[in-house]
């Protein structure tokens, strides 16, 4: 039989720090079905995600509309099954952010998104978490 490992809250933000990419899953606002899209993400000093998103995206626009949101973070094993890797969703509400230290923070995880952060239509946006949920492989 199987043995479940546990996966404490410190996990899950390590977990969380380390990812570069991400599901996130928003609400149309056009009928309320749920959409996903992959995102680069980065993390603030408190831990909380962090994105820099263009309002040309479907997921920007939703959140504009509806700033309830999901975000998973996997870190899928190079062979075998995915679901056996590390993941956590984390589920809140996106806020536009202008912090200095956001920017840095962000830009520092992804140096290549300087060439686009400061166009008009992109912004960055902090998710407030209201709760997670976090799995581990079985061993």
């Amino acid at each position: 039989m199987s043995e479940r490992r546990s996966f404490s809250a410190e996990d899950a933000r390590n977990l969380l720090r380390r990812a570069r990419t991400a599901t996130l899953a928003t609400l149309n606002a056009d009928d309320g079905i749920p959409y996903g899209s992959l995102v680069n993400v980065a993390t603030d000093v408190r831990g909380l995600p962090l994105l820099l998103i263009s309002t040309l995206a479907w997921h920007t626009r939703n959140l504009m509309a509806d700033p309830r949101a999901s975000l998973m973070v996997a870190e899928v094993p190079s062979s075998g099954d995915a679901l056996t890797g590390p993941r956590v969703s984390v589920m809140g509400r996106f806020v536009k952010v202008e912090d200095g230290s956001v920017r840095r923070r962000y830009l520092a995880r992804h140096p290549a998104a300087e060439l686009y952060a400061g166009f008009g239509d992109f912004a960055f946006w902090r998710m407030e978490a209201e709760q997670a949920h976090a799995a581990v492989s079985y061993t």
